[in-house]
């Protein structure tokens, strides 16, 4: 009788951190998912939510799910990075052996071994960082919200090996925070005046390979020296649907206090759908949050989440212009346009 194989090694304590707004109706997909890939702890801090996702966070972290903490926008940081400050300086999350830094609409999705982060570390060598690219998914032409998982519902994303454009060979990374100075959106960074020592942390990308040394410095893209999805990839899910697309526009993004951001070149840029992909792992996703809607007061949130947003969105599309977005794709003419004589 053959011996049962060894999982990978136990990496120890690795600590997701983030930073959210109105991000309910999807809030639990995304923690059930980083839970089953192994993420021990979740630290999350939320800015200024009108659809009771704060409150879904404190129900949660009462439970013992989640750590939350509020983080109103200021008049210095933008929200994103005043989370990752203070997550900075929390001693459970700066001590942790691993930190993972992604948004509410990513998911990193690994491909090797038992489909872990563990598996993912021992793939690639247990260096100190590993830098994981995107594959950023497309609407498929959806036009709707629905409660189905997103990540059985979006399939067609963006390629790797001919980049759409030059966002989609961006990264997040996975790293030991104790090596690095500080948390930066899409990497951990050194302190200014840390000398810059080439080999000074073993960082490689989702294949265990070198990202090269003039990352130790700067950067938040690969290139095709460096770009690959060999272990693992970030699901990046920036748009949804045309209606998930304008509750997105409502709220803003974390990283920017610029509304107007998100429009209609956004949509473009991330409404990608070159290559069918559907490697994501989402077996153990239905189970976990059933589990957790056994609590009546988290049950209860949720639901009120949903309507919330859905009675938002219903405003929203009393404006023709929305509703011809919803329903063709495209923003109508705006109305103070002048025609050219």
């Amino acid at each position: 009788m053959s011996a049962k194989k060894a999982g990978p090694p136990n990496a120890g304590q690795k600590v997701l951190v983030s930073t959210m707004k109105n991000e309910g109706p999807y809030l639990l997909e995304w923690l059930a998912y980083h839970k089953s890939i192994g993420i021990t702890d979740f630290c999350i801090f939320s800015n200024d939510c009108t659809d009771g996702t704060n409150l879904i966070l404190n129900r949660l972290d009462q439970m013992g799910v989640v750590k939350h903490f509020d983080n109103p926008l200021g008049p210095r940081m933008d929200p994103q990075r005043a989370a990752y400050s203070r997550a900075n300086k929390t001693d459970w999350v700066k001590t942790a052996d691993w930190v993972l830094i992604v948004d509410a609409d990513e998911f990193l999705n690994i491909h090797v071994g038992d489909r872990s982060i563990d598996a993912l570390i021992d793939a690639c060598g247990n260096p100190d960082a590993i830098s994981v690219n995107w594959r950023l998914m497309g609407s498929q032409g959806q036009s709707k919200m629905s409660d189905e998982l997103v990540t059985e519902r979006y399939t067609r994303g963006s390629s790797f090996d001919d980049p759409e454009n030059g966002l989609v060979w961006g990264f997040k990374t996975l790293f030991r925070p104790a090596l690095f100075g500080f948390f930066g959106v899409h990497r951990p960074k050194f302190e200014k005046d840390t000398e810059i020592v080439p080999g000074m942390v073993k960082w490689t990308n989702a294949a265990g390979k070198p990202m090269g040394d003039k990352y130790l410095e700067k950067g938040w893209r690969g290139n095709s020296d460096n770009v690959t999805n060999e272990f693992a990839q970030v699901n990046h899910y920036a748009i949804k649907s045309r209606e998930d697309f304008l509750l997105k526009r409502l709220r803003g993004t974390a990283n920017s206090k610029n509304k107007d951001r998100i429009d209609m070149e956004y949509w473009d840029k991330y409404d990608i759908n070159t290559c069918e992909d559907t490697t994501i792992r989402t077996d153990d996703i239905r189970k976990q949050i059933d589990e957790w809607m056994k609590d009546d007061d988290l049950a209860a949130l949720t639901r009120a989440c949903a309507d919330c947003s859905q009675r938002v969105l219903d405003y929203q599309l009393t404006d023709p212009d929305f509703r011809t977005f919803i329903d063709t794709g495209h923003f109508a003419k705006p109305k103070d346009s002048k025609k050219k004589k």
